[in-house]
């Protein structure tokens, strides 16, 4: 006989439940005023409880901006694999789901999106080194881009062979040893020039000179895709 999974007791579950409204309103300063008004003291004022009370969940803010990094990074890339979850459509559509499901993320959270992509300054901790919920994101950028580029008489290099261990390397570092350079490059292109047209809209550069993001990411895409069966 199965034993039913014991439940969690009455304090665990407030445990839970405050954890869930320090992380929403943590959210809501930094939506609303950026990441450097978020504070333990502006937090606990916006929750009306004490500051020691918030210490007893978080030992610092940097912990707290930490965890919330953390928490944006999933949510980021939750968005991106929901996209693309059980879809049939051809390679070059899937990418685009992928892409667009990015740029969407950034759109409706500019803030959390300057926060995991900004520059670092003193009111942000540096990165704990190792890997980020986005690296899965990336995986799924690579197995499309990789099935984007089946069949292509390519031998799979990049064009500079000096350049094709360190891509093979990071493939390796995003859990896909398998993936041929030319592929990795091709990953880090789409998300590099992605990132560059997204953070520029998000300025409001873009639409200042009458240049469509979208219609540039389009490019790209298409770009990176014919990459993989161009001669190197």
């Amino acid at each position: 006989m199965t034993e039913e999974p014991q439940k969690p007791s009455r304090r665990e579950r407030l445990r839970a439940q405050t954890l869930q409204e320090i992380e929403e309103n943590s959210f809501a300063i930094i939506d609303a005023d950026g990441v450097h008004a978020l504070s333990i003291a502006a937090l606990a004022r916006s929750m009306a409880m004490s500051a020691p009370a918030i210490y007893r969940y978080f030992a610092s803010r940097d912990a707290l901006v930490t965890h919330l990094i953390t928490l944006s990074y999933q949510q980021l890339t939750d968005a991106m694999a929901q996209a693309v979850h059980g879809s049939r459509r051809a390679p070059r559509a899937r990418i685009g789901l992928l892409v667009t499901a990015y740029r969407d993320w950034a759109l409706r959270h500019p803030q959390r999106y300057g926060m995991l992509f900004g520059e670092r300054g003193e009111d942000l901790p540096a990165d704990a080194p190792g890997p980020t919920p986005l690296d899965q994101a990336m995986a799924l950028l690579i197995d499309v881009l990789t099935a984007a580029g089946d069949g292509s008489p390519s031998d799979g290099s990049s064009g500079d062979r000096a350049l094709d261990g360190q891509l093979k390397k990071w493939a390796r570092s995003q859990e896909r040893p398998d993936t041929s350079a030319r592929v990795a490059r091709a990953a880090i292109v789409v998300w590099t020039r992605v990132h560059g047209i997204v953070s520029l809209e998000l300025t409001g550069m873009l639409e200042a000179q009458g240049i469509e993001a979208q219609r540039l990411i389009d490019l790209e895409i298409d770009d990176a895709v014919r990459s993989l069966s161009t001669p190197a």
